[in-house]
């Protein structure tokens, strides 16, 4: 029943999340962006009602998912953005306080629902890394992929992001800081 009641918030904040939405629209990773970012919507909500999971290990799981399964490294804190809000909605599902999820939830940014209803007979993404393990693997002679983005409101002070042309077919996201 918790992952039931988890899993659309889930899908919610991915929905909102830049950085995957522009993993998938641009195509990053293997072909069939969109279903792997609904498995990996799977995942993450059985990951989380399945363990016990503390916001850095959430974060680590999330930029490995990213790197993984779309080749795209988020150097803009979103990924601990994202296992913030989904371990604070998971804490006040555990507590029983579903008025609460639900203001939340409506409190939430309007975003337009780019993933579609996800597919949940099928397996999870499996191999994303050990949480525990703190190596990464990095490659001079690989394309690195710098995608930044964050869920509902900035946070941070940041203001809406600017897009930057860099290239053919390559956009270059900032956040701008207010003043």
């Amino acid at each position: 029943m918790l992952y039931d009641n988890f899993k659309p918030i889930v899908d919610t904040i991915f929905n909102n999340w830049t950085a995957l939405q522009l993993a998938v629209e641009q195509g990053m990773g293997a072909p069939g962006g969109e279903k792997t970012a609904q498995l990996m919507s799977v995942y993450v909500a059985r990951y989380c009602v399945e363990n016990v999971v503390d916001v850095d290990e959430l974060a680590e799981v999330l930029e490995d998912l990213m790197d993984e399964e779309f080749d795209t490294a988020c150097h803009d804190n979103s990924p601990k953005e994202i296992a913030i809000v989904l371990l604070n909605f998971l804490e006040l599902l555990k507590a029983g306080h579903y008025d609460e999820v639900r203001n939340r939830m409506e409190a939430l940014p309007p975003c337009q629902k780019w993933l579609s209803t996800p597919i949940q007979t099928e397996v999870p993404p499996q191999s994303h890394g050990n949480p525990d393990d703190d190596t990464t693997s990095s490659s001079s002679d690989e394309e690195q992929n710098d995608v930044n983005g964050a869920v509902g409101a900035p946070t941070n002070g940041a203001v809406p992001m600017e897009e930057d042309e860099v290239g053919p077919g390559w956009t270059l996201v900032r956040t701008r800081r207010k003043k």
